[in-house]
């Protein structure tokens, strides 16, 4: 039994060792959600503070959430548009930019994850219960479209009234003459 459970042990540090090499260091962008899963509705893991460096073991295909690993330990997924990379000397959106870093893409076993990371969390129990949960994409990020120009010489809709100089204006149907109207010669 101690020697079925020390040989685990060591294949869990092999694999985890070339993992640990591979993996790059990102930071948080802003307060965000350590979960147990690919998605926002898997159970919450922990919650991060902006700038908490990470190591990024992997993302899944097309780079929105990112297999990540805190200092302490802890491990889960973070929404990739909340992690941010050094790349050529500017901090870089990991959802933007994992393919040029060199990210690898890895798949989400929820039986081998669970299994490996959260033995002692209350919601381990409910696997099959997340296994078969069908989730929520993350609404994508809609821009408002940019106003539209008016044509030159188009401007908005109200009455001319000139000014007589004095803050006063003429009443309604009269004009100043000579500023707004040729005069007769």
């Amino acid at each position: 039994m101690i020697r079925n459970h020390l040989i685990s042990l060591i294949a869990a540090a092999c694999l985890a060792a070339p993992l640990a090499a591979a993996a790059q260091q990102a930071f948080t962008s802003k307060p965000v959600n350590l979960r147990a899963g690919p998605a926002r509705d898997y159970p919450l893991v922990a919650q991060l503070g902006p700038g908490t460096p990470v190591q990024v073991a992997g993302c899944v295909n097309g780079y929105s959430w990112c297999d990540v690993i805190l200092q302490d330990g802890n491990r889960g997924w973070v929404y990739a548009r909340n992690l941010n990379y050094p790349y050529q000397g500017n901090q870089v959106p990991l959802i933007t930019y994992g393919s040029a870093i060199g990210l690898p893409i890895i798949a989400f076993s929820i039986g081998s994850y669970w299994g490996r990371y959260y033995r002692g969390r209350p919601w381990y129990g409910q696997q099959s219960h997340w296994a078969h949960r069908p989730h929520r994409p993350r609404p994508p990020m809609v821009r408002p479209p940019p106003p539209r120009p008016k044509p030159p010489g188009v401007f908005p809709q109200r009455p001319h009234r000139p000014d007589f100089g004095n803050g006063q204006r003429p009443p309604p149907g009269q004009n100043r003459p000579g500023r707004d109207r040729p005069q007769p010669r």
